[in-house]
């Protein structure tokens, strides 16, 4: 069953979402049948009963889908966050690599350009995960070279300022270590699968006590039924960070290229 989903997911939300809600519809029929085949027997006390206890499993249910939303929605706001971070940090080091003496500050900020654009197309990514990997082991192969730059400007010439840039470097690396663990981080798979579970047996319980009373009110099943696909779908999207439809704006990686542009001088015209 999960390679069958991992499958769908990995087509596109659509085929995903008409899996879940076929699957809704064959739970809610068979709960439908079953009452129907009770329906002779029933008395008013019972259906009573079986109405308050549809409604503790819807309720219980919904809980269980804003959890798993809420779970999902924050992975996204944290790797939403990091790019920020991220963007912020680079510039910073950016700014501090000017105050370097001698060569190696103008090619520490050349290394931050380039940098800034490989973590700009680590954020834009999609599903390929051996270009993934690759973009990862260019991000450390760039570090490395920051970092061996910056330590031969200290042994050149140690003076406070170089302790700010090391800061800043730092709290650059730090930043693509936290945006990769974002990206790797995933609502529970046990709570996805106990949504679906739930999903299942509540829609087979309304099912059923359809069955038991006098009309099925078919059109509002169906309603429900695609409700319910359209915020699992939702929770699908967000934990698929590089191939649902919501994903991470890169702008603020952007406008710090933006910036490193804006901040060259200018060229002297020539004569």
């Amino acid at each position: 069953m999960l390679e069958v989903f991992n499958t769908l997911a990995d087509r596109g939300l659509l085929p995903l979402g008409a899996f879940l809600l076929a699957l809704l519809l064959l739970a809610n029929e068979i709960g439908y049948r079953i009452g129907r085949w009770r329906a002779a027997v029933r008395a008013e006390t019972v259906e009573s009963n079986i109405g308050m206890l549809t409604t503790g499993m819807l309720g219980l249910l919904a809980f269980t889908l804003g959890l798993t939303i809420s779970i999902a929605e924050s992975r996204y706001e944290a790797r939403r966050d990091m790019v920020v971070t991220e963007a912020n940090a680079i510039g910073t080091a950016w700014l501090r690599a000017g105050l370097v003496r001698g060569g190696e500050g103008p090619e520490i900020r050349r290394e931050l350009e380039d940098y800034t654009r490989l973590r700009l197309d680590y954020t834009r990514a999609g599903p390929d995960l051996e270009a993934e990997a690759a973009l990862n082991v260019a991000t450390n192969a760039a570090q490395g070279r920051i970092w061996a730059l910056a330590q031969a400007a200290t042994l050149r010439d140690p003076t406070p300022v170089m302790v700010s840039v090391f800061a800043s470097l730092n709290e650059t690396f730090d930043a693509a270590l936290a945006q990769r663990f974002a990206y790797e981080s995933r609502a529970p798979a046990h709570i996805q699968w106990l949504l679906l579970a739930g999903s299942l047996l509540s829609v087979g319980a309304i099912g059923l006590q359809l069955g038991l009373g006098p009309q099925r009110y078919l059109v509002l099943s169906v309603l429900l039924m695609v409700m319910w696909t359209g915020g699992m779908l939702l929770i699908a999207d967000l934990n698929r960070p590089r191939q649902g439809n919501i994903r991470v704006d890169p702008a603020p990686l952007v406008w710090t290229l933006q910036g490193f542009a804006g901040s060259m001088p200018a060229t002297a015209p020539k004569p």
